[in-house]
């Protein structure tokens, strides 16, 4: 299993009267970064990736609380090798995914309902596991409730960034906590914001989302269906290509 990640405790959370409290699973060693967790809430068959089956991101390793009885969408991803863009001839990895539909049980443990793997991470929002989750929707209807964070996980930031506090310093690769997702992420001081004994860490340019190389002036989504922005290069790159982390 990974390595556990720092906590720190969220001032004033409680479990809700009725609610069940769980740590959302870690991501197995040697699985890619782009795994990710989230409940599942209802099925939108008329739209694509994410927007066909709407939830909130869970981290793992938080301590959270829910209802009894909330479903659990889990996307464990591996690199299963690299390919190359016959239009772009640019090399990228291919992932797979292990899919897994959870159902969270009144004495806080998760009860495996469906499972599959997919050979392409892309299909893991194929009209299949739609329709599954539709069903399992239909004999286990969603509390629609957003989770209360009880204790937070650290999300190490990967590049340099200002604290979306008032303190007036950035924080450097790895010494900060992500709060969000994808292009709406901000970056505050972890575990809590402390004025600086050197200098700010200059600031770096913003990078594309995939290659981590300069420009992000295009909108893209990338093979979860993680919406972004990237570079001209990237853009020209088709959504299974793309690997936000």
């Amino acid at each position: 299993m990974s390595q556990a990640p720092a906590r720190r405790p969220v001032p004033g959370a409680r479990v809700p009267d009725g609610w069940v409290g769980l740590t959302v699973p870690m991501v197995p060693e040697g699985m890619r970064p782009t795994s990710w967790r989230r409940t599942l809430e209802s099925v939108h068959p008329g739209q694509n990736g994410m927007d066909a089956l709407p939830g909130h991101w869970l981290n793992p390793g938080d301590e959270i609380a829910l209802p009894a009885d909330t479903l659990l969408l889990i996307a464990d991803k591996t690199a299963t090798g690299t390919a190359v863009n016959t239009r772009t001839r640019r090399r990228y990895t291919t992932e797979d995914a292990h899919l897994t539909v959870a159902l969270l049980a009144a004495d806080g443990t998760l009860t495996t309902l469906w499972a599959r793997h997919y050979a392409r991470a892309a299909s893991a929002f194929g009209q299949q596991v739609i329709n599954k989750a539709g069903t399992l929707l239909t004999a286990h209807a969603s509390p629609g409730a957003p989770p209360v964070v009880l204790v937070e996980a650290q999300r190490p930031n990967r590049r340099t960034a200002p604290c979306r506090h008032d303190c007036g310093a950035d924080v450097g690769p790895g010494g900060g906590h992500l709060v969000g997702a994808s292009r709406d992420a901000e970056v505050e001081h972890w575990p809590d914001c402390t004025t600086p004994a050197a200098p700010p860490v200059p600031r770096q340019d913003r990078t594309c989302d995939n290659c981590e190389g300069p420009g992000r002036g295009h909108e893209a989504t990338d093979s979860s269906g993680i919406a972004g922005r990237v570079c001209a290069h990237c853009a020209r790159e088709p959504s299974y290509a793309l690997s936000f982390a």
